[in-house]
């Protein structure tokens, strides 16, 4: 009996599943009955493969994509790699397998990566070259891919670009045999801000964060790590900064932790930018300074009412009074730079309240001793100061070179303050809204712009308010739509600028994951699948609309799910997923 039920079982579970896939018009994979497909289960991955050029891609190509309709089961196991010459990119092959590790059924081709990368220790700048070409021939039963680049980052991009030529169902696995794409960002920033002060995160949230952004091609992990609230960066030369400023002995992140999270990424083709907000953001963890007779290092610190000092509790800006303040700056610079590498860095600069320093006695005697008037024009002055101090303890901490210097846009990038900023020195990462006239200003100044506009890019936004009641200041919530059409010509257009070389000025844009109200739990619902939409419009800047991206989007977010474990939040019911081209509003 036992025998006889064994024997019956497969044909019980196929009895059980009444549905098949193919491709029907439009080159739409539809879900139809069994029969339909002459008995033969069709997985939905492999429709998707064969059906419609590129349908699991994201972000789509920008430049030539030739796909194949023929596709052969494979075990990426047992690919053969050749020409990973360095340790990094045979780390970055080793990711790449272990994407598909669970599945282990056998594949009828034999396959053979080969890389032709010019430069397999480049560094991620401006500047870097992304491109790559990606070619697969498959032929008696043997598949041959190569994958061709000047940069390690592009080489991997093309890596990322075939695990999504592979897909999978159960234990088996597909990939299309005949490919050739060629494929190049359209901008060279793209990236996440993740702020690890408000609350705290794991070294494994982060990690998996890094995990979304490596998916889906995004390049930069901005990673605000201190703020008015907590200090967990852990500096070796200033170790009181966490003592005072870390939410616990066990929310720090030590040298070790990021020198891990800094190679994770890089290995996955992401920099990661670090972020010491300053003068304003500076509160818990400056309190030290009295006890070592180096005076108070920052001022309004927790102070109360704070509506009075600072944009939201707990308020704290910089003692800029203190001439003591700027060698521990310094010092901090120079832990930051021996833990985070890369050509960037970002040095803050936002929401600075004047009231703050004018109601500190200390401060405004040192006003008045230099005879700077208490007035918008002197705090700024007082303001500029620190700024051109600042850089210059920062250029020598780095062995008297600047980086890529970042900041906010702020009181001081207004046209009236905008002389104080060099353009040559400093990138402005632009958080006011799209119809602010700050940017177009900015470009025409000759400015780098890295696009945050709040009113699309900020994944906060529409949730119950965290101080009173109602919504939170920038509702409405922003969705993916919302998001991936976040272009910056039309914001600049619609301003009066249409030269296509004060377009250029845009480098790129970051969504922002401000974490009032997030933490391990549920940021990863807030940041993916929206930061995918701001992959898509910053690699491939698509002239159609989000309508035409929705299928390949909820399939690749279906995709990162199951395949990769990266639970973002889920865009439609599983039946909409399976029944491409169904779930739209229709046009009568």
């Amino acid at each position: 009996m036992l025998v006889l039920l064994l024997a019956c079982f497969p044909a019980l579970i196929q009895a059980d599943f009444a549905w098949s896939y193919k491709c029907g018009e439009d080159s739409v994979c539809q879900r139809v009955p069994l029969a339909e497909t002459n008995g033969e289960y069709i997985p939905l991955p492999k429709c998707r493969l064969a059906c419609k050029a590129g349908g699991t891609l994201w972000p789509f190509p920008t430049g030539e994509v030739r796909i194949g309709s023929n596709v052969v089961s494979v075990n990426v196991g047992d690919f053969a790699v050749e020409a990973a010459r360095t340790t990094r990119l045979q780390e970055a092959v080793a990711v790449f397998k272990n994407h598909f590790k669970s599945f282990t059924a056998a594949g009828e081709a034999q396959v053979k990566v080969q890389f032709q990368i010019s430069d397999e220790t480049s560094d991620l700048s401006l500047k870097s070259d992304e491109s790559y070409r990606l070619w697969i021939q498959t032929h008696n039963g043997n598949s041959i891919v190569v994958i061709t680049a000047l940069t390690f980052q592009g080489g991997r991009h093309g890596l990322e670009t075939l695990s999504q030529l592979i897909q999978c169902e159960d234990q088996s696995c597909y990939m299309a045999a005949d490919v050739l794409i060629s494929d190049a960002p359209k901008y060279p920033w793209r990236g996440v801000l993740l702020d690890t002060s408000r609350n705290y995160f794991s070294v494994e949230t982060i990690k998996k964060v890094i995990d979304g952004l490596s998916a889906s091609k995004l390049n930069t992990f901005h990673w605000h790590i201190t703020d008015t609230h907590s200090f967990p960066f852990y500096s070796k030369r200033r170790p009181r900064m966490t003592e005072w400023g870390a939410y616990s002995p066990e929310q720090i992140y030590t040298e070790e932790d990021i020198k891990d999270i800094v190679h994770y990424a890089d290995v996955r083709g992401v920099r990661v930018l670090p972020e010491l907000d300053a003068p304003a953001h500076s509160g818990n963890g400056y309190q030290w300074g009295e006890e070592e007779g180096l005076g108070k290092l920052a001022v309004c610190v927790n102070r109360d009412p704070w509506e009075k000092y600072c944009v939201e509790p707990p308020c704290g800006q910089m003692n800029l009074a203190n001439p003591n303040l700027y060698d521990v700056v310094e010092d901090i610079y120079r832990d930051m730079l021996d833990t985070f590498t890369g050509s960037a860095f970002h040095i803050g600069g936002d929401e600075v309240n004047f009231n703050c320093w004018n109601t500190t006695k200390e401060v405004t005697d040192y006003m008045d001793g230099k005879n700077i008037p208490r007035t918008e024009e002197g705090f700024m002055e007082l303001w500029n100061e620190y700024q051109e101090e600042a850089l210059a303890r920062f250029k020598k901490a780095n062995g008297g070179k600047l980086k890529d210097m970042i900041l906010w846009t702020s009181h001081m990038t207004e046209p009236e303050f905008l002389h104080y900023l060099d353009p040559s020195i400093y990138t402005v990462q632009y958080w006011e809204s799209s119809t602010n006239k700050q940017l177009p200003n900015l470009v025409k100044q000759g400015f780098q712009v890295i696009m945050s506009n709040y009113d699309d890019l900020y994944l906060d936004c529409g949730f119950g308010a965290w101080v009173g009641e109602g919504n939170n200041w920038c509702s409405p919530y922003k969705g993916w739509q919302k998001i991936y059409m976040n272009d910056p010509k039309k914001y600049l257009a619609a301003q009066g600028v249409t030269d296509p070389a004060l377009w250029a000025k845009i480098v790129g844009g970051e969504t922002a994951m401000w974490t009032e109200q997030a933490g391990d739990q549920n940021a990863m619902t807030k940041i993916f699948p929206r930061s995918y939409a701001l992959a898509e419009r910053y690699w491939s800047d698509p002239t159609t609309g989000w309508f035409e991206a929705e299928p390949r989007l909820v399939y690749f977010n279906s995709i990162m799910e199951k395949q990769r474990g990266i639970y973002g939040n889920t865009l439609k019911p599983e039946w909409c997923v399976q029944s491409q081209g169904i779930c739209k509003l229709n046009k009568f």
